[in-house]
């Protein structure tokens, strides 16, 4: 026994919850021990504290849950499917899931795009893209007050948030998240333009039809050194499942590259690391994998081919291991073109028109209104910064 709260807490009840769930058949995952796996029953188990998700036949999850009540005081939230008396929407740690003949859709928790909308947009006018680069960020140098400083910091962190739901805008907000430790006016203003963008693109929803076998694929892209002020680059990459996105990013490279194809190297790298990890979830859930990687930059895929490090001599060693995965074939390496590249939309601000492409290739999908499982924000939302920009505006 311990108190609820302490950091032993987590420790026991993840000890307790593993040994039940082995000793009912499961096997514990080894790249995510969130992940289980029951082989006899083809059952799948993703476990977030005390939450639990399962996949598998209606007979499997039946006795699965006969040994789980036997073990746990079990609330069951609902059951997804095509089945009589199983739901056809439901929430998943606030995600919504949606059942349909053709196959799942999912969507992120409205709740985050409404708040940023209601404490930072206000009633200003709706942007078509957030379009948040660098030079967004160019103004005056003195910081914000406390206050504000912290109402941008929880309005910037909460749009991250969003953001692994919002492929659209990850990179708007990786861009604000650079700028939380000394916020200044024109930070607030790149907030703002996310919002307003949220304020007409406040639903997005991913579209999983069934498919047989697919293919594990990373996209990969990067910006060469499109900071302004540190000259640093950006990677940015999606996992797709077949049609299915399963994970994007946008991240800055730590270290200032001298050249786009090494720019592009150090993207391909990560996004290396990215679908390795992914294969290896996937194989703790019972699912064998081949993932391959598809990027625009011939000189990163010349250099990934290749034995060594050449000419370039300055690359880092630790870079080039992605040779030996390229050579045997355990990972394949594939050249796309650049206007068809989904990953382009995690590196740089770009239009309306070339956004909803890429989210299109990625197999998302605009929508309105509001789902019916949606929970509500209903709670206070400080307006400051909505009423400083309106101010400010009004003022000019």
């Amino acid at each position: 026994r311990c108190l609820y709260g302490t950091r032993d807490a987590p420790k026991r009840w993840e000890a307790y919850l593993a040994e039940q769930l082995v000793a009912m058949g499961f096997t514990k995952g080894r790249a995510s021990p969130c992940c289980y796996f029951h082989a006899r029953l083809d059952v799948r188990s993703i476990v977030h504290g005390d939450d639990f998700v399962l996949t598998g036949r209606a007979a499997a999850l039946d006795e699965v849950k006969v040994g789980m009540h036997e073990r746990f005081l079990l609330k069951e939230l609902g059951r997804l499917g095509g089945g009589e008396g199983e739901l056809k929407e439901l929430r998943v740690l606030s995600r919504v899931i949606r059942w349909t003949t053709a196959g799942l859709k999912y969507e992120a928790d409205p709740r985050h795009a409404e708040i940023v909308v209601r404490g930072v947009a206000g009633a200003e006018r709706m942007l078509s893209a957030p379009g948040t680069s660098s030079k967004d960020f160019e103004g005056p140098d003195e910081e914000l007050p406390e206050a504000t400083a912290r109402l941008f910091r929880s309005f910037a962190a909460r749009a991250n948030y969003l953001a692994l739901d919002r492929p659209d805008i990850s990179q708007a907000t990786k861009e604000l998240c650079r700028r939380m430790s000394a916020p200044r006016a024109a930070d607030v203003k790149a907030l703002s333009r996310v919002a307003r963008y949220l304020a007409g693109a406040g639903r997005v929803v991913y579209e999983y039809p069934w498919q047989p076998k697919p293919v594990l694929s990373v996209y990969t892209d990067s910006d060469f050194a499109g900071c302004v002020f540190q000259r640093l680059s950006t990677s940015g990459g999606a996992v797709l499942l077949g049609t299915h996105l399963l994970k994007h990013w946008a991240s800055t490279q730590k270290k200032i590259t001298l050249s786009s194809g090494e720019a592009e190297l150090g993207a391909v790298v990560k996004s290396f690391s990215e679908v390795l990890g992914l294969q290896s979830v996937a194989r703790d859930l019972g699912v064998e994998l081949r993932p391959e990687v598809h990027a625009d930059s011939s000189a990163a895929i010349g250099i990934c081919n290749r034995c060594g490090i050449g000419k370039v001599r300055h690359l880092a060693v630790a870079q080039l291991w992605v040779q030996d995965f390229v050579r045997s074939k355990a990972c394949r390496l594939h050249k796309v073109l650049g206007t068809e590249n989904p990953a382009d939309l995690m590196t740089k601000p770009l239009p309306r028109a070339e956004i909803d492409a890429h989210l299109g290739r990625l197999g998302l999908s605009r929508a309105e209104g509001r789902a019916e499982t949606a929970p509500r924000a209903d709670a206070a939302i400080d307006t400051t910064l909505a009423d400083r920009l309106a101010g400010h505006r009004s003022t000019k």
